[in-house]
C-alpha cells in the first residue's frame, strides 16, 4: 500500500524534525520556558515572562515565584525513549520529557501587632522587617524535577489564521516523590502549566510544501512510524 493511500500526496515530519523546530522556537522565544513574579522577573522581556506574586494576607507583595521548564524531547509513536511505568505511549499518540525547576523566595515575616484587618489585595500591606529569628531573611528555595508527559496532537489556527498543529498533553508523571499526595499535587499543577505551553508552541502546516506547490489536507495530521503525516492533494 503506497503512503498516499487513496489521496494523491502524501508529506512527513520526523521527530527529529520536530525536535530541531523546538530548540530553534526556544532559541527565538525563550519566554515561552521562563515565567515569574516581579521578585524574580522584572519585567517581561524575549528571555522571561512576568507575572503577578501570589497575594496571600500578612505577605507583603505576595509569594515571589519562578517556574523555568527545560526544552521538551518529544518522542513520536513508535516508542523510543523510556518512559515510567505509569505512562504509555498510545498509537497515535507521542511522549515529552523535560526538566523543571520551580522557586518561591521564602522570607521571614514580622507578626504585627496591630488587629489585622480584613484582607484586601488592592491595599498595600504594612511594613514587615524581619525579627531576630534565626532563619534567613530572604532564602531562594527551588526544586528541580524530570517531568515526563504523554499526549495527543490537535489541528488548530496559528495567531496569523493559518492552520497549524498544537501538542495536546493528556497526562503528566513525575517519578518517585514521597508522599504519594505531595507527588499528585504536583502533577496536577504541572499537568494544567504544560497544558497551557504546549498548546502555545503551534507549529504552521504551511510549512508542508512541494517545492512551490502547497498540500490540500484531506486526512491529518496524524503520528505513524517517528513522523507527523498528513495526506491530500495539490
Amino acid at each position: 500500500m503506497s503512503l498516499s493511500q487513496a489521496a494523491g500526496l502524501f508529506a512527513g515530519i520526523h521527530e527529529n524534525a520536530i525536535n530541531d523546530v523546538l530548540r530553534a522556537f526556544a532559541r527565538q522565544r525563550p519566554r515561552y520556558f521562563a515565567y515569574g513574579s516581579p521578585g524574580f522577573v522584572p519585567a517581561t522581556s524575549v528571555a522571561e515572562t512576568q507575572m503577578g506574586a501570589i497575594p496571600f494576607p500578612g505577605v507583603a507583595g505576595g509569594i515571589e515565584w519562578r517556574i523555568r521548564l527545560g526544552l521538551p524531547q518529544i518522542d513520536l509513536f513508535k516508542q523510543t525513549l523510556p518512559l515510567p511505568p505509569e505512562l504509555t505511549l498510545q498509537p497515535g499518540g507521542f511522549s515529552a520529557q523535560l526538566g523543571v525547576e520551580l522557586c518561591l523566595d521564602c522570607r521571614q515575616l514580622k507578626i504585627d501587632p496591630n488587629p489585622p484587618p480584613d484582607f484586601n489585595p488592592d491595599r498595600p500591606p504594612p511594613d514587615q522587617r524581619p525579627n531576630d529569628n534565626p532563619h534567613p531573611v530572604r532564602e531562594l528555595t527551588c526544586a528541580k524535577l524530570r517531568v515526563f508527559a504523554v499526549g495527543h496532537l490537535e489541528r488548530v489556527l496559528s495567531v496569523g489564521g493559518e492552520e497549524a498543529i498544537a501538542f495536546g498533553i493528556d497526562r503528566v508523571e513525575i517519578v518517585d516523590i514521597a508522599p504519594a499526595e505531595v507527588e499528585t499535587l504536583l502533577e496536577c499543577f504541572l499537568f494544567m502549566i504544560l497544558q497551557a505551553v504546549f498548546a502555545s508552541i503551534r507549529l504552521p502546516l504551511s510549512a508542508l510544501r512541494i517545492g512551490a506547490f502547497s498540500l490540500n489536507i484531506t486526512q491529518g495530521p496524524l503520528i505513524e512510524d517517528d513522523e507527523i503525516r498528513v495526506r491530500g492533494n495539490f
